[in-house]
């Protein structure tokens, strides 16, 4: 589905992380300035490292220029798979939650088809996959991701899928109802794609799964569902081109890694609220939640005696959590920084109709609709959380688009990397997440693995 409006490009507002609006716990211009040098150093470093292509470190950054060229043939994958009626895409953490954030979002307007319908498998959990196969196997398509070719939560879903389409249809004919995305050289899904001849896309070798929605990762299922994923890399290039500055008044993503930084380096803000004013954007927050976590939680064996690195990522949705969640935050610790997520155009919305009997108990609801509403509270949570001292930011979506959420998703991996660089940590490893996976293999075999 092709939007060829005007491309808008998303406001960000930082004014409320500085000192001028929420006193001592805001950083002051001062403050960022003494970074002057640092920033210059980790945006050059930056720069360097995913310039390259898909062979770069920080290949991530670049893959609204160089997936360009597979959109073809990924397009004619896809357009393969639409012919059943239901796919499962199965993968976890960063192999699923970019392409679901993304799929949920522009299904909440429309903009994807509504068949085949899309299940996203990620835990290792009997009910949907049981709810799955009660389908007729003739209708089910299943596309399985995994980088590593071996994720024991993917590969288990897998085969258990994989023997049931054998089954019911016989290997051969089930291989025709099976896509795979993996690593392009080795591991088991490669071994399976290679012997047994069922259609693979490779996945960069230097992009980790967190930082993959803009390789086949996402694309692919987001193809399938009639996502504009030409305007998804659109976005991001365009957000690229707006971070290309070593100056952070230039720069938004130098700035806000800077800032959230500073704020947890020198005024010990530890937990990061990100809280969206718009339901479809819900599951976004959970894709931020696994990048920025895994990417800066991490300890800091060059800084002794420094506390780790990384601020705790949290999702709230307004206007719901401040029913909830907004007590805690606002007479607690003044340990957070807020980050709200705002429409300026909503696509779908109603007026609020009024008897006069409803008139004498809501007379400010006369002509709104249900924008002006969450507009409100919006408006009144951002207030009051700048009132009571926390530093918070706002970014305002022109609009719920395809490109719009390819800006979305260039910008955080960037801050993420750039923050990364700053702490002085490898934003690309997850070496705990990699312990437990072992243990977990470890366990699986009866103490005698890895």
């Amino acid at each position: 589905m092709r939007n060829n409006s005007p491309k808008k490009l998303i406001e960000i507002d930082t004014v409320n992380l500085y000192r001028t609006q929420v006193g001592a716990e805001g950083i002051a211009s001062e403050e960022l300035a003494t970074l002057k040098s640092e920033l210059e150093r980790v945006h050059q470093s930056l720069t360097v490292k995913s310039s390259g292509g898909l062979d770069a470190e920080f290949a991530c950054l670049n893959l609204h220029d160089h997936m360009s060229a597979s959109l073809p043939d990924m397009e004619s994958m896809a357009e393969a798979i639409r012919r059943f009626e239901e796919v499962a895409v199965i993968g976890i953490g960063g192999s699923s939650l970019g392409a679901k954030a993304v799929h949920q979002a522009l299904a909440a307007i429309g903009a994807t088809t509504s068949s085949p319908a899309l299940h996203f498998l990620e835990n290792v959990n009997p009910y949907p996959l049981r709810k799955l196969m009660q389908r007729s196997a003739e209708k089910v398509a299943v596309i399985c991701i995994s980088k590593s070719g071996g994720t024991v939560e993917t590969a288990v879903q897998y085969l258990i899928l994989r023997n049931w389409l054998e089954q019911n249809l016989g290997k051969s004919r089930a291989r025709r109802h099976q896509w795979l995305i993996t690593d392009p050289e080795r591991g088991w899904l490669r071994e399976i794609a290679l012997r047994e001849k069922i259609p693979s896309l490779p996945v960069p070798p230097r992009v980790g799964g967190r930082y993959s929605v803009l390789s086949a990762v996402g694309l692919l299922p987001l193809a399938v569902a009639g996502v504009d994923i030409q305007a998804l890399l659109a976005g991001a290039a365009a957000d690229a081109g707006r971070c290309l500055a070593d100056d952070p008044k230039k720069n938004p993503a130098l700035e806000i890694a800077a800032l959230f930084y500073l704020l947890d380096i020198k005024k010990n803000k530890r937990v990061s609220i990100m809280m969206p004013y718009a339901d479809p954007l819900q599951l976004f927050v959970d894709w931020y939640r696994q990048l920025w976590a895994e990417s800066l939680g991490k300890r800091m064996e060059t800084r002794s005696g420094k506390p780790p690195a990384g601020t705790l990522p949290v999702r709230a949705m307004g206007a719901v959590d401040q029913h909830s969640q907004l007590q805690m935050y606002l007479e607690s610790r003044l340990d957070k920084i807020f980050t709200f997520l705002a429409f300026d155009a909503w696509e779908q919305d109603l007026p609020i109709p009024l008897s006069d009997d409803d008139r004498k108990f809501f007379p400010y609801l006369e002509g709104k609709k249900m924008r002006d509403v969450i507009e409100a509270e919006l408006q009144a949570t951002r207030e009051v959380v700048t009132g009571a001292g926390h530093p918070n930011m706002t970014l305002r979506l022109p609009s719920l688009t395809a490109h719009v959420l390819g800006q979305l998703i260039d910008l955080y991996q960037r801050v993420t990397v750039y923050a990364g660089l700053l702490y002085g940590i490898n934003p690309l490893d997850q070496p705990a997440v990699e312990r437990v996976k072992k243990l977990a293999i470890k366990l699986l075999s009866g103490g005698k693995g890895p």
